[in-house]
């Protein structure tokens, strides 16, 4: 998510009450600068704006549409608010199983992202689309992911970026819809808006029920399984996961649930991708899938975790024993194992990091190993798609033994957790891992969240490490504040 190289060229940004007058004028320069595309081509006008906060403006339309996203750098922090939809691009889910493999997975991202390019190829230059996939494209889906299909992509009509210091607003629309005077009606939902309002975070309700799937017992059961066929099998690692969920008598916001998990946990992605039907998938992901711009191509590995301590002394001690950790790098090298063989093949250069580091969040540390590369000419994000997801950070390794036996073990549909989630531009793109994410409904929330299984692992010790990564969901729901 990188700030927009080709904005509004004012010399001052305006208070958001000057927007309309501002606004009007950069949509005349909009259609006269895509006359020569085609009708239904996406425009957008833009205007820069005072610092506004996107999550505090997109608390003033809860009966639409909304997105959010947030970079995890903190020295160059952008925020994307989108509301409402100027172009959506859907692929609906299947309750019934599909044929699935590699070369199926590839096909169905070749068709998602080169249905993306070609609306992008014939709209203004810095159009975005926004949106993410399911973990397995082909597999059956339960009814609560439904809205969200096997992909599903947007343009937002309203897309507000914002830095530390200024905010870019957008408005993306058709020739068509400017020649009907539609533009004018869209820019009257600005106002009234008061954009110093701020968003209450405090105000949630408090659960009153969890439950958890797999119980215990189930997962003891899993785990053992898994570490019995690890002995004389190919598996050298999977990723199982836990769905924990949570009940509550009053509706769940998930603006103002975003809003608190960003407080608890800056240095992470941060999502928000609210469907019409009011349920929305959120997360707080510490880990980076790709960015890509033109060839230059960065990502990660990562894998093996340890909690934070409020001691410098002690926190330190518990980094180094992440690092010198037999089973905790066993599980780190299964995963740079996977990337350097599935990205290497698309790649002239590419460069890891020798060691792993360490990852610092809010609560949680985790081994990490950065990894530039430069494309070969002609690599798609369809191809890197099909190379990298599952990365085995996520799903294990060998990739295909490991999904496998997930399909066979899990008791629910992962849904877009553990998908990659993110944007696409004409040249450029970037998706996260959707991890430490849950499913927002009115009266519920479902956590999701996994453990690498390698030797040495024990199902305790797994499933501990589980309720650490979704504590700081845990921590905004039972606290009144952050």
């Amino acid at each position: 998510m990188n700030p927009r190289r080709d904005g509004a060229r004012l010399a001052e940004p305006l208070p958001f009450h000057a927007c309309p007058k501002a606004l009007a004028a950069a949509v005349d320069a909009a259609y006269e600068e895509g006359a020569a595309l085609p009708p239904n081509s996406i425009l957008r006008a833009e205007v820069l704006l005072q610092r506004t906060a996107p999550l505090d403006w997109l608390a003033h339309f809860p009966q639409q549409m909304r997105f959010y996203g947030a970079t995890r750098d903190r020295q160059t922090a952008i925020e994307i608010a989108g509301l409402d939809v100027a172009a959506m691009a859907y692929w609906p889910s299947t309750t019934d199983a599909m044929t699935t493999g590699p070369a199926d997975n590839a096909a169905f991202y070749a068709t998602v992202l080169d249905r993306l390019q070609q609306r992008l190829a014939q709209s203004a230059a810095s159009v975005r689309f926004y949106g993410g996939f399911r973990f397995a494209p082909h597999g059956p889906a339960a009814s609560e992911w439904q809205p969200f299909g096997r992909a599903r992509f947007i343009v937002p009509r309203w897309e507000l970026t914002s830095t530390a210091e200024v905010s870019r607003l957008a408005l993306h629309f058709s020739a068509q819809e400017y020649r009907v005077g539609k533009t004018a009606a869209y820019a009257r939902q600005l106002k009234g808006t008061d954009v110093m309002r701020r968003t209450d975070p405090a105000s949630l309700p408090l659960p009153t029920r969890r439950y958890e799937i797999p119980d215990y017992a189930r997962w003891e059961r899993c785990v053992t399984t898994m570490l019995a066929e690890m002995v004389s099998g190919p598996l050298h690692k999977i990723v199982l996961a836990r769905k924990a969920c949570f009940t509550f008598e009053e509706p769940l916001d998930p603006v103002r649930l975003i809003h608190r998990l960003k407080a608890a946990t800056p240095e992470c992605f941060h999502f928000c991708y609210m469907a019409e039907t009011g349920s929305a998938f959120v997360g707080a992901s510490p880990e980076r899938l790709y960015q890509r711009q033109g060839r230059d191509w960065r990502g990660e590995a990562v894998a093996g975790t340890r909690m934070r301590d409020p001691d410098p002394v002690r926190d330190q001690q518990l980094a180094a024993d992440l690092i010198h950790s037999p089973k905790e790098r066993a599980e780190h090298e299964w995963v740079r194992t996977g990337i350097r063989a599935a990205l290497a093949p698309l790649c002239e250069t590419l460069e890891m990091a020798p060691e792993p580091s360490v990852l610092k969040l809010a609560r949680g540390q985790h081994l990490v190993s950065p990894i530039t590369a430069t494309l070969k000419s002609g690599i798609r994000d369809a191809d890197l798609l099909a190379a990298l997801h599952p990365t085995p950070a996520v799903g294990g390794y060998p990739t295909a033994e490991a999904l496998s036996r997930i399909a066979a073990l899990e008791d629910f549909d992962r849904g877009w957790y553990a998908g990659p989630v993110g944007w696409v531009a004409r040249d450029e793109a970037e998706f996260a891992v959707a991890i430490r994410s849950g499913l927002v409904q009115p009266h519920q929330l479902s956590l999701f969240s996994g453990a690498g299984i390698v030797p040495g692992s024990t199902p305790a010790m797994e499933w501990d490490e589980i309720e650490l990564k979704i504590r700081d969901f845990i921590k905004v729901l039972t606290t009144t504040t952050c």
